[in-house]
């Protein structure tokens, strides 16, 4: 009886790694490719006026919270952050970060930002507007725990159709 107890949990034992190995090959996601990341990033617009085009942009930054630190409509580049206090209670960075405030209080992220930069640029007779966001968590010191690309297509698709409502607003003066 105490064989065959043995022998059980050794063929467990054994077995035990050759499962980790398999559950840890499933779990490998291969990183997203550049042009896969151009192609949710990136949006055209049916307009010649860069200038309607970048200002729609900053425009829907503005809405968003963001503070445009540059913006050079000569090379069609804006540059904006947005920052969160995690100790505040009116405010939920839950879509950006995809994490509690209280998880991330936990950690000892005391502020969270999100920065972006936007490249506008003339393509024949319209425009190509590229955008990209990336988060960054930062403790008391101020020294960042986590910084990443927010690579969350709908995350996108839900800046770019902002976007094209600004771009309407400008068209009609609104």
């Amino acid at each position: 009886m105490i064989k065959r107890i043995l022998v059980i949990v050794f063929v467990l034992l054994m077995a035990l790694p050759a499962v980790a190995r398999k559950r840890q090959q499933e779990e490998i996601i291969t990183p997203m490719t550049q042009l896969e990341k151009r192609q949710f990033q990136t949006r055209t617009y049916q307009s010649s006026d860069k200038a309607l085009v970048m200002k729609a942009m900053l425009n829907v930054l503005q809405d968003e919270g963001f503070i445009v630190y540059n913006a050079n409509p000569l090379l069609g580049f804006i540059y904006g952050v947005k920052d969160f206090d995690t100790s505040d209670p009116n405010i939920d960075i839950s879509k950006e970060f995809g994490l509690s405030k209280a998880r991330l209080n936990w950690n000892g992220v005391k502020v969270a930002t999100v920065e972006t930069t936007a490249n506008v640029t003339e393509y024949g007779k319209s425009m190509r507007v590229r955008v990209n966001f990336k988060r960054k968590l930062l403790n008391v010191y101020g020294n960042a725990q986590f910084i990443d690309d927010i690579l969350d297509k709908t995350y996108y698709q839900d800046f770019f159709s902002k976007v094209d409502k600004a771009i309407f607003l400008q068209k009609q003066k609104i």
